[in-house]
């Protein structure tokens, strides 16, 4: 196969800017993996923004949710054991049966929404029955056991502050890990404590106004004071009150909640870049690259060395060989490769077909990139022959590469907006890296290094002799596409 770099090799990047303006540099592999990711039908509004449009984070925050869902369904039956323990212990038969009749409601209403978290519309039944939580809630606050023969003017139950109890469904409804659902669930139980607290004012015998002021403030003091202590006394003032605190509360829960989910979503990314950058390059210069505040955030010129490995005739045995087996084999090859470039310090630029470019040196201040380069080159014929040994004792063809390998000049750095950035390494450097590795094919060689890596390795020192003694003069030749002869090394201990 045939490849036509001209010069440029592109290694995509995608750029995350957090909320502090930190930049992270994620190689995208999104032509290596597909994302295939569901959020579980639908998907709940955001009321402080979209957090992501990635599928694959959001089926992951859908998933969170419903793992909330679960949580809360236990802290509730939790919840309410304790109090079904406390009623019998405190509340006396029959009285005790009727809020041992809501404790069972509520618990049948936090598990309904739980059996259907599978479903496509699973949020449609998580506010549907929170909005029942609150009915139940409220109704048992502001009517009257009727197993209770207490004779109390029902406008009473508003003089005990039944309405912090609400405050306890904006609690749980943060354990689903929704601000939607706590925003929802605040609107709800404030919603029915009003319904239920404008019922009750609107009793022939409720009272909902002061006194007429006398003028006296002495008189319309007392006058209020006795008003208010009236037991059918109705406060639409007070009302007012608890609603807004109420939402308030439910506002700055929610924005908890969402912080907390936009904390993961930046760390499930971070982690995903990571994993991504490591099919790229060593796990070593993950750390080393995780650790810097923009490492790829200029453009720079630096001498590189360049690698590129292909199977030879690989045309030849994708005929032969069915699709499936030729992926597998391919992806065998890709492994392979990639595992020895990573084990040399060096890091994959991309992926061609049957063809690898790795780079040694453009993202690391490693000294002795072109003595990395050749080692690597030598320990890809040693991986390649171990492959060759399994696949000729299942009865598979042995398989050949071609390893070019340049030293020299390369610009590199991003190109793109800000939502879409490429590495980019440019430099005639790449071409001849290129052209080298057909060559092998000619010079009847494994591996075909320039002159120029041969010297830096040379200058570069670090224990490069042992490699250098495996490679033979092999004359200059003319790269197609430049000015200038080239100087060929080969392998002088290959079989060929």
């Amino acid at each position: 196969m045939r490849h036509c770099f001209h010069g440029l090799a592109t290694l995509r990047i995608d750029r995350l800017i957090d909320v502090h303006g930190r930049i992270t540099n994620i190689i995208d592999c999104s032509a290596i993996c597909s994302t295939g990711g569901r959020s579980g039908g639908w998907r709940m509004w955001t009321p402080f923004g979209r957090e992501s449009t990635d599928p694959v984070l959001q089926a992951a925050l859908a998933g969170e949710e419903r793992a909330g869902l679960r949580f809360a369904l236990i802290m509730r039956a939790l919840a309410l054991t304790v109090i079904a323990v406390w009623l019998l212990v405190s509340v006396p038969m029959p009285r005790v049966l009727y809020w041992l009749g809501l404790a069972s409601l509520f618990l049948v209403s936090g598990l309904i929404p739980y059996l259907m978290r599978n479903s496509r519309h699973w949020w449609l039944w998580v506010m549907g029955f929170a909005g029942v939580d609150a009915l139940v809630l409220v109704t048992a606050m502001l009517m009257p056991n009727p197993l209770e023969p207490i004779d109390w003017p029902i406008q009473m139950v508003l003089r005990f502050h039944n309405v912090l109890y609400l405050f306890v469904l904006l609690a749980g409804a943060a354990l689903s890990y929704s601000p939607f659902l706590v925003i929802w669930t605040g609107f709800t139980a404030a919603t029915a404590w009003t319904v239920g607290t404008l019922l009750i004012a609107g009793r022939p015998e409720s009272i909902t106004e002061g006194p007429p002021l006398t003028g006296d403030p002495a008189a319309d003091s007392q006058n209020g004071l006795s008003n208010f202590l009236e037991p059918t006394y109705v406060s639409y003032q007070m009302l007012a009150n608890e609603v807004i605190l109420l939402m308030v509360a439910a506002a700055i829960i929610a924005a908890a909640v969402w912080r907390a989910r936009r904390l993961v979503l930046r760390q499930m990314e971070t982690e995903r870049a990571r994993s991504n950058l490591a099919r790229y390059v060593s796990p070593s210069l993950v750390d080393q690259l995780a650790q810097l505040e923009a490492p790829l955030a200029t453009s720079e010129q630096r001498n590189i060395a360049i690698l590129f490995v292909d199977i030879i005739g690989f045309t030849r045995l994708a005929e032969q060989s069915t699709p499936d087996l030729t992926i597998v084999m391919l992806r065998s090859f890709h492994r392979r490769m990639a595992e020895t470039v990573f084990a040399c310090g060096g890091t994959i630029d991309k992926y061609a077909g049957d063809s690898v470019m790795a780079t040694f040196g453009a993202l690391g201040d490693e000294g002795d990139p072109a003595n990395r380069s050749l080692t690597c080159a030598c320990t890809m014929l040693d991986a390649v022959g171990r492959w060759n040994a399994k696949r000729q004792a299942r009865g598979a063809a042995p398989i050949k590469v071609g390893v070019g390998v340049h030293y020299g000049p390369v610009v590199l750095g991003n190109v793109g907006d800000q939502r879409h950035l490429q590495f980019t390494v440019v430099g005639d450097t790449v071409n001849v890296a290129s052209r080298m590795e057909r060559l092998t094919r000619d010079h009847g060689t494994p591996i075909l290094a320039s002159t120029e890596v041969i010297e830096a390795a040379r200058h570069e020192g670090n224990g490069s002799v042992a490699v250098l003694a495996r490679f033979d003069e092999a004359g200059r030749v003319t790269v197609r596409g430049r000015q200038g002869e080239v100087g060929l090394w080969r392998l002088s201990d290959a079989i060929t």
